[in-house]
């Protein structure tokens, strides 16, 4: 605990005294989902909790996400730092390849993309978007997959020969702290929002990753009672290297009092079923129940996963009626066309 909280305006500050470029479409709104909370039933018909679902997934750059908050960050290193030419590695299903692709365009940069399980795949969903936007793709088989950082590194040393400056983004913290750091100004937000509706308490579900630990850091700093349940969507990479081993990068960079810390998120690690980017048959029902209801399209391998989760945790009784639950969409459209034979053959 901090000897004393930050005010809003101390914690804004220290965002705002970051290099910014700005990108996203902002604020993102915070809507009731009520046809889903009444849809939604406890053990022994209990109601359902109050639902809001924040809209990431409506930030602009290239159909939106949680990343394009991200990149306002990310991207004015890249310019301070003088690289001409972005090199990502990112698995086919990547929303992160596409919305770099997007932010690349905007900073007139060359942008590398190397594709991990992609070759043969169908040129649909996220890996279209990086066609259409220009990305020079590098699309790798399932064995090739194994050495693309060694694949990309060697893109790399070419084009610095060719006198390009190259940022390989997985090389750098840079890409790792950005999400968390642009999630305070994400829940700084959401404070203000939750406030307007009379809300002090609520509960967020979200995946558990670096988007998440933002709000934390705003929820914890600011002294709010906000409480915490990650999901994860995927066996690899694990937490404490992707979000819990930066904890004192993050508090060094914002200089606030306090961090986050693996106590503050409840993980729910049952839900990925055969790995990333397969659909699970709670995934398509909370896909088809979330847009059957208030209309909110959510995707099958980040926010439908979260949802299938938060459903699942609702059922069970582990959500209470008297809860107000803020659902955290952080974005994924395309991949529902990428999924689209499953999607629609599901009969529920």
């Amino acid at each position: 605990m901090p000897k004393a909280y930050l005010s809003r305006a101390e914690l804004k500050a220290k965002v705002d005294k970051l290099p910014r470029v700005r990108m996203a479409h902002l604020p993102t709104p915070l809507e009731e989902m009520p046809r889903l909370s009444a849809a939604l039933k406890g053990p022994g018909g209990a109601k359902g909790p109050r639902i809001l679902v924040k809209r990431e997934d409506m930030t602009g750059l290239a159909y939106g996400g949680n990343k394009a908050r991200h990149y306002e960050f990310e991207m004015a290193h890249v310019r301070d730092e003088g690289y001409d030419t972005l090199i990502n590695i990112m698995d086919y299903h990547s929303n992160n390849a596409r919305m770099t692709a997007a932010a690349a365009n905007k900073m007139g940069m060359r942008y590398v993309l190397v594709l991990k399980n992609a070759k043969g795949r169908p040129v649909q969903g996220n890996l279209l978007i990086d066609k259409l936007l220009g990305a020079e793709l590098h699309l790798l088989d399932e064995r090739e997959s194994e050495s693309a950082h060694d694949y990309a590194a060697g893109i790399q040393k070419r084009l610095e020969k060719e006198g390009r400056k190259v940022c390989l983004l997985q090389d750098h913290l840079e890409p790792r702290i950005s999400g968390m750091v642009a999630f305070v100004g994400a829940g700084l937000e959401l404070q203000e929002q939750l406030e307007a509706l009379g809300i002090k308490k609520a509960h967020f579900f979200g995946v558990a990753g670096r988007s998440f630990c933002g709000l934390i850091l705003t929820a914890k700093n600011l002294g709010l009672d906000w409480t915490f349940t990650g999901v994860t969507v995927t066996y690899d990479p694990p937490l404490d290297p992707y979000i819990f081993q930066h904890d004192q990068d993050i508090k060094k960079l914002l200089d606030v009092p306090v961090t986050f810390s693996k106590k503050d998120m409840a993980v729910l690690d049952g839900y990925v079923g055969e790995g990333y980017g397969i659909m699970t048959p709670a995934v398509a029902e909370a896909i088809h129940l979330a847009a059957q209801t208030d209309a909110i399209i959510t995707d099958p391998n980040y926010t439908g996963t979260v949802m299938a989760a938060l459903i699942d945790q609702i059922r069970k009784g582990n959500v209470k009626s008297d809860e107000t639950v803020v659902f955290l969409h952080t974005g994924g459209l395309p991949a529902v066309f990428t999924f689209a034979e499953e999607l629609a053959a599901w009969k529920g």
